[in-house]
């Protein structure tokens, strides 16, 4: 099964939906067809022109959440940039794309996450979800098989 974000919301059922960046126009239509989630999205290097803002920090039950595509990271020659604006912000996990390559990992406290992609060009297609409580964060890496 190839998999895309519309199959990823159906199964999943989220309350938030974050689009890390890539083609805005399919943020639009994921918010258009799950307009019962809440819907942010950040820009990627190939959404020229956009005026979205090109990171958000953002409180979801109780958690600082940073976002952002990763290119202005330089997240393909490392994550150490990305993982010291996230400690700088205070953020508990920093989501990024840009590489699409899927990858989770803690570093003193921060949680890397990024979801891969939904699509399958390069490889299997892939999400992440996090499922947030006051006081607990979980991420998790999923593919369609």
């Amino acid at each position: 099964m190839l998999g895309s974000a519309y199959d990823a919301i159906e199964r999943e059922k989220p309350d938030l939906i974050v689009h890390l960046g890539d083609h805005l126009e399919d943020a639009d239509d994921l918010g258009a067809a799950f307009p019962e989630a809440e819907l942010l999205r950040v820009p990627g290097n190939c959404d020229w022109g956009s005026t979205a803002r090109p990171s958000l920090l953002v409180e979801e039950e109780g958690h600082r959440l940073f976002l952002t595509h990763g290119h202005l990271f330089g997240v393909k020659q490392g994550l150490g940039r990305l993982y010291l604006e996230a400690r700088h912000l205070g953020a508990e996990a920093a989501f990024f794309g840009h590489t699409h390559i899927p990858h989770c990992e803690k570093r003193d406290g921060v949680s890397l996450v990024n979801p891969g992609a939904c699509s399958s060009l390069g490889g299997r297609a892939s999400y992440a979800v996090a499922e947030l409580a006051p006081g607990q964060m979980n991420c998790r890496l999923c593919r369609f098989d």
